[in-house]
């Protein structure tokens, strides 16, 4: 079975706003740094400017309705205006696709769906914390 790895870093910071602007919804695209996609450890997707935490926020909304619900997930970022998703999800059986806008390499990008689902759950499960540990902030105040 293909292994699927998602890493990110953090390119930015929130020294030069105040404790009230960090809370603003509108300075949520400050949040940004690299999202890396490897698949079988060859880089699939690499963007050293993607913005996290209206990733995170998006998945996250994805991520809670149950799994049977989910349905396809399409992520597109207000930095760029286009049709076509910066990330996907898209599902067909028991199979789903992993698209991104930009791909590095041409590779199979079809893994089993649970695993996939998986996969992007532990994502959330490390991005969020680290989101609110590295800006102080709450990701309470976004929803």
């Amino acid at each position: 079975m293909q292994q699927l790895f998602i890493n990110f870093d953090f390119r930015s910071d929130f020294k030069h706003l105040s404790a009230r602007e960090r809370r603003q919804f509108g300075n949520f695209l400050y949040v940004e740094g690299l999202l890396e996609i490897k698949i079988n450890g060859v880089t699939y997707f690499y963007e050293e400017a993607c913005p996290l935490l209206e990733f995170y926020l998006q998945l996250e909304k994805w991520l809670k309705k149950p799994f049977s619900k989910r349905g396809d997930f399409l992520y597109h970022t207000l930095e760029l205006d286009e049709e076509v998703p910066f990330l996907a999800v898209l599902h067909f059986q028991d199979l789903a696709r992993l698209r991104v806008i930009w791909p590095e390499a041409e590779l199979y990008n079809v893994f089993p769906v649970g695993y996939l689902h998986k996969k992007l759950e532990e994502l959330r499960d490390r991005l969020g914390p680290a989101i609110e540990q590295h800006y102080q902030l709450k990701l309470k105040h976004f929803y």
